[in-house]
């Protein structure tokens, strides 16, 4: 088995049971991890944040597919995304790509075109992935920093020095290293160089 598609969950959301049991078979026999979902709400609430790929299906009652996809962009999951509609247009098409979606396909689909899709994103998709787990632990060691942290971080991004912050804070210089130095120790960070790049990264 690739080990690419080990790495993976390809969840379906769809609200019509017989599609959802027709890729189940499909992407199983060819190697890959599924999860079902029989709306947009029960894939929102259940989703894990690992790296995957979503087949969503455009026009389900209650959370629509445009709006699950809206969901996931905002929140910035780790996942690719496969529209799966029986009424695409060009302008469709378009404006889907242009809020996330990564690839579009109508039914009735080709199953060998579907697999070739899922197979060419998730290629296409690996840099993705590493970037958001990258994305991830820069926010989890953003989130442990007290709030005094945090403002000295991101007085340092500014290129202000120690006794600049300390000035600016009105506190005094070894007050800003040590925290300076607890910022460095919690963000994993060697230098300022480090810093900025993970605050560009979360930021682009």
């Amino acid at each position: 088995m690739n080990r690419q598609k080990e790495k993976v969950i390809i969840h379906v959301v769809d609200d019509d049971y017989g599609i959802r049991a027709a890729l189940n078979r499909l992407l199983v026999h060819a190697g890959y991890d599924t999860k079902l979902y029989s709306s947009g709400a029960d894939f929102i609430e259940k989703y894990d944040h690992s790296p995957g790929c979503v087949i969503l299906d455009l026009a389900m009652p209650g959370l629509s597919g445009e709006h699950v996809l809206y969901e996931i962009t905002s929140a910035r999951f780790n996942l690719v995304v496969l529209i799966l509609t029986g009424h695409a247009t060009i302008s469709t098409a378009v404006k889907l790509i242009k809020a996330g979606a990564v690839d579009l396909i109508e039914k009735p689909f080709d199953n060998e075109q579907l697999l070739g899709k899922i197979s060419k994103l998730l290629d296409s998709a690996q840099s993705f992935f590493a970037k958001n787990i990258l994305i991830a632990d820069y926010q989890r060691c953003l989130s442990s920093l007290t709030p005094s942290e945090r403002s000295v971080m991101e007085l340092l991004l500014t290129g202000m020095t120690s006794r600049e912050i300390a000035d600016h804070l009105h506190n005094s210089k070894k007050t800003i290293d040590i925290h300076r130095a607890r910022v460095m120790k919690k963000m994993h960070a060697t230098s300022l160089r480090d810093l900025l790049e993970g605050w560009i990264r979360l930021n682009t």
